[in-house]
């Protein structure tokens, strides 16, 4: 049954006010998880590095489509979108990006059309790049691959208007204030540690996790936001979307909450109104405020409204089951956070239970001799043990329900794994062959080392080999030379990111 607005909002209104008297903020505890809290969004920034890869990625594919496409008056064009266009992504996130074939958002690009780039893509790609899989039946078709030398995934869309206008305007957002950026990137990894983060698998999407972090951010008391409709009252053109926005920075300095204030508020916000969620409360950033929706399509487990198509909702793929899980995640983090503020645990077992890990942790194991095995096995585990299977999808639908379950964050595969130092790179002459080191950070895989024999690969130090090379000649038989303009590109099958001898990274280069 779905109510009406100001019902609705009155009894989210005291059901917030009930739960956030559970909880009593201890200023000495609160400034102390603050502290915590800022060093994992620290340890969450991508590096410089990070960004170069997929600037890099981005320029490759605009060649290459010119090269499968043509050029007509500049078209078409490779954009980045999503989480690394707003300044949200980790080292291990997604690269999203759309080909277009032209500026005007008016037109509309039919389904067939956008399969058929896909597949000649996917044809173009599957020589070059591995893991190339289209998703041609989804809401939005796509084409994902995942490049070897920099293990960075791509998921490849045509004509994603939509999504490259909601990628700039929460980019845009975050300018207003930085604790918009902090609090997403925290709420991602929080959602991401109790698997309730993947839209395939009906949970939250991204853009439903940092819509509820905005709408939170608007209806603190002074907002620290403004309402949406403030900055789109000229339409949804960027250039004065932008212009908007600007006017509105340091909207929210009268508000002095800091992160850890905002976190434990959020997380008693979404605790409070659970059970609301089914009568019709959906959280419009767009309003910055409750409202009441029904949604034609339906998919109202959770709804949280599109800012630039009200009609839709951001939540459409969270299912009924894994709403009960998501609620069950909810509430168990606010008891955990009531425990910490009554002096119950302590901040590093609060980090465990939110996150699955310890900011700045540096694992002292040291590092375990391993040998290749069979190379036909995609997992390589050094115990006589024998592996794991993967969970079906239902049994990781009703995980949460199993009281004797460990969370994942206590099992064996989240240990940490040991660490090694990182030799220094050496530039040597171009006609001796050595491998350099590369960060990258792919799925855990085993690397021979000069220097150290083998070793595993832990998240904070991963590389791949980079064997020296002529940079006229190419590195491997199943190399390849593309030339765009007045420039030479040299590729192997092991990465989309041309390469260049020296400094031990890639880029490309000119001959």
């Amino acid at each position: 049954m779905t109510l009406n607005t100001a019902a609705l909002c009155k009894r989210a209104k005291k059901r917030e006010l009930k739960e956030s008297k559970k909880i009593s903020l201890n200023p000495a505890l609160v400034s102390s998880l603050d502290g915590v809290l800022i060093d994992v969004y620290g340890n969450l920034r991508p590096r410089p590095v990070d960004y170069e890869h997929r600037r890099t990625l981005v320029r490759v594919f605009n060649i290459m489509a010119t090269e499968i496409f043509g050029n007509s008056n500049g078209f078409p064009i490779v954009d980045a979108f999503g989480s690394f266009t707003m300044d949200l992504f980790t080292a291990t996130s997604d690269l999203d990006l759309s080909v277009n074939f032209s500026d005007d958002t008016t037109t509309n690009f039919a389904r067939e059309n956008k399969i058929s780039t896909l597949r000649k893509l996917a044809k173009r790609l599957g020589g070059i790049v591995f893991g190339v899989l289209p998703v041609l039946h989804a809401r939005v078709p796509v084409l994902k691959v995942r490049d070897r030398g920099t293990g960075v995934e791509c998921d490849i869309s045509v004509e994603n208007k939509d999504g490259i206008t909601r990628s700039r305007i929460f980019s845009l957002v975050s300018s207003i204030d930085e604790r918009f950026r902090i609090l997403s990137y925290l709420m991602k990894t929080w959602a991401k540690a109790h698997d309730i983060n993947s839209p395939k698998d009906r949970t939250v999407s991204s853009m439903s996790i940092i819509s509820l972090v905005a709408f939170h951010l608007q209806t603190r008391n002074p907002p620290i936001l403004p309402p949406f409709s403030a900055f789109l009252k000229d339409g949804t053109n960027i250039a004065s979307i932008e212009s908007n926005i600007v006017q509105l920075k340091q909207f929210g300095r009268e508000n002095k909450e800091s992160i850890a204030e905002l976190f434990i508020t959020l997380i008693t916000k979404l605790s409070s109104i659970d059970s609301l969620w089914e009568h019709g409360l959906c959280a419009s950033t767009y309003e910055g405020s409750w409202i009441s929706k029904s949604w034609n399509s339906g998919g109202g487990n959770m709804s949280v409204e599109d800012f630039l198509d009200r009609s839709q909702n951001f939540a459409r793929s969270v299912g009924k089951a894994e709403m009960k899980i998501i609620c069950k995640c909810i509430q168990t983090s606010f008891i955990n956070l009531s425990r910490f503020m009554s002096g119950r645990i302590n901040s590093s077992k609060l980090m465990e239970l939110l996150f699955g890990f310890l900011p700045q942790s540096i694992p002292t194991s040291p590092p375990v001799q391993r040998s290749l095995e069979n190379k036909t096995k995609r997992h390589i585990d050094p115990s006589d043990s024998p592996r794991n299977p993967a969970p079906t999808k239902r049994a990781r639908q009703t995980a949460h329900t199993n009281p004797n379950r460990l969370p994942s964050y206590q099992t064996q595969s989240r240990l940490p794994r040991s660490n090694v130092v990182r030799p220094p790179l050496i530039d040597q002459p171009i006609n001796i062959v050595n491998p350099l080191q590369l960060q990258y950070f792919p799925h855990p895989v085993l690397v021979p080392s000069p220097h150290l024999g083998y070793i595993p690969q832990h998240p904070q130090f991963q590389f791949a080999p980079l064997l020296g090379h002529r940079p006229q000649e190419p590195l491997l038989p199943n190399s390849f030379l593309m030339i765009h303009g007045s420039q030479e590109h040299w590729y192997d099958h092991s990465s989309m990111v041309p390469r260049i001898w020296g400094e031990g990274r890639y880029q490309p280069f000119r001959r």
